[in-house]
C-alpha cells in the first residue's frame, strides 16, 4: 500500500494541506535512529518543506503518541519539522488529529479517506493516482468505484503489461473489502492469468503438464498442466491477497505464523472464507479461529 500510495502522495497531500506542489517530491524516506530506530511509512521533501505521511487501516491508540516522536526524529535528521498526515483507510472513526499530555500538545492533520470524493483521484491522468481512488468515498459504494477506476485506467493505459500490472493493485486493494475484480467487463481484455498473482502458477503447471505429456502425449499433458498451473495460481493469489491483507490490518510480526497456516490449506473455497476473515475478525485471535474451525472438520 506504501508502494501504491508514494506515487499518488503529491495529491495526498495537497487534499491533506490544501498546499500545490509545485515541485517534484523527492522520496527521502528511511529508517530513522532516534533513541531508537523508526521507521516512518512516507517522509517527502517539496522545496523547503517535509511531509510525513502515516497510513492507518485500523484504530491504533499509540499512534498520536508515534506521531509526536516521528516528529521529533525527522527534525534531528533532517532540521526541520515536517507537516504530519494520517491517512485513515478503514471503517469506522479515524485517530484524534492530536497527541495530549500532562505537559503538551501536538497536532497533525488527519484525512479519512471515507470522506474524500474518489473523483478526486479517478479523473487523474495518472494511473496510480486514479488506483488510490478506491480507498476514498463510502465502504457501501466501493463496488461502483473500482467499476471506475478500471473504466479509467483502461481509457488512460493502453499497453497490456502495464494495464496488468495496475490491475494487480486493483486487485490488492479491491481485496480489502472483500470485492472479486472481473476484467472481462473492461472495454478492452486483459487476461488476469498475466498479472503476478496468476502468471507463476500458470507456468509452473506448464512446466508439470509437459514432464507428465513425456508419458502420455505432450498436447494433452500440456492442456491438463495449463488447467492445474490456473488452479494453482488462484491459490496462489488469494494465498498473497490474504498475506498482504493481514499484514496491513495485524501488522508484520503474525506474517510468519499467518504463512505456517496457510501451507495447511489447499481449498479455495476456504482460502476465500480466510479472506473474507481478515476483513471481520476484530483481532488476531478471533482471525485465527478460521484455521481452527477448519482443522476440525477436516
Amino acid at each position: 500500500m506504501k508502494e501504491i500510495f508514494s506515487k499518488a502522495a503529491g495529491k495526498l497531500i495537497s487534499i491533506a494541506t490544501g498546499e500545490k506542489i509545485g515541485e517534484e517530491l523527492e522520496d527521502i524516506t528511511s529508517e530513522i535512529e532516534f533513541v531508537k530506530s523508526f521507521r516512518p511509512d512516507m517522509v517527502f521533501r517539496a522545496g523547503e518543506k517535509i511531509f510525513h505521511i502515516e497510513i492507518q487501516a485500523q484504530q491504533d491508540k499509540d499512534l498520536p503518541k508515534r506521531m509526536l516522536i516521528y516528529s521529533l526524529a525527522i527534525k534531528e535528521k533532517f532540521g526541520q519539522k515536517p507537516v504530519r498526515i494520517i491517512l485513515f483507510v478503514g471503517k469506522g472513526n479515524p485517530p484524534p488529529s492530536f497527541f495530549r499530555d500532562k505537559f503538551t500538545i501536538h497536532r497533525f492533520k488527519v484525512v479519512d479517506m471515507k470522506k474524500i470524493d474518489p473523483d478526486e483521484f479517478i479523473e487523474s491522468d495518472k494511473p496510480e493516482e486514479v488506483i488510490v481512488g478506491i480507498l476514498a468515498g463510502k465502504f457501501k459504494d466501493k463496488s461502483k468505484i473500482i467499476k471506475k477506476v478500471k473504466e479509467r485506467i483502461v481509457e488512460i493505459v493502453k499497453d497490456e503489461k502495464e494495464i496488468a500490472k495496475y490491475i494487480d493493485s486493483i486487485s490488492f486493494l479491491a481485496g480489502l473489502f472483500d470485492i472479486e475484480i472481473k476484467v472481462k467487463p473492461m472495454p478492452i481484455e486483459v487476461d488476469i492469468r498475466k498479472t503476478f498473482l496468476y502468471k507463476w502458477g500458470r507456468e509452473e503447471g506448464i512446466k508439470e503438464g509437459i514432464k507428465e505429456g513425456e508419458r502420455r502425449g505432450l498436447v494433452k499433458g500440456l492442456k491438463e498442466g495449463e488447467q492445474r498451473g490456473i488452479v494453482k495460481g488462484k491459490r496462489d493469489g488469494l494465498k498473497e491477497a490474504i498475506l498482504l491483507g493481514a499484514q496491513i490490518k495485524f501488522g508484520r510480526s503474525k506474517i510468519k505464523e499467518l504463512k505456517t497456516l496457510l501451507e495447511k490449506v489447499d481449498d479455495l473455497n476456504h482460502l476465500k472464507k480466510i479472506k473474507r476473515k481478515i476483513i471481520e475478525a476484530k483481532t488476531w485471535d478471533d482471525f485465527v479461529k478460521v484455521f481452527r474451525n477448519h482443522n476440525k472438520r477436516a
